[in-house]
């Protein structure tokens, strides 16, 4: 018999929280160790990292 499907909840952070971990990376912190360091999902970390070099190399 199959379990029932729960859904899952997303992580809430604070802005500021972000901010921090994003001027923590440019300061030449990496990524893994700034993510726990600030209790986001490394995922989003990475998203916001790759999505302002993105607009910083044009």
């Amino acid at each position: 018999m199959s379990h029932p499907f729960k859904t899952k909840r997303y992580r809430r952070y604070t802005e500021e929280a972000l901010k921090d971990a994003l001027s923590a990376v440019g300061n030449g912190m990496a990524l893994r160790e700034a993510a726990p360091v600030f209790k986001l999902p490394r995922s989003t970390v990475l998203r916001y990292v790759e999505d302002t070099t993105q607009y910083i190399s044009i």
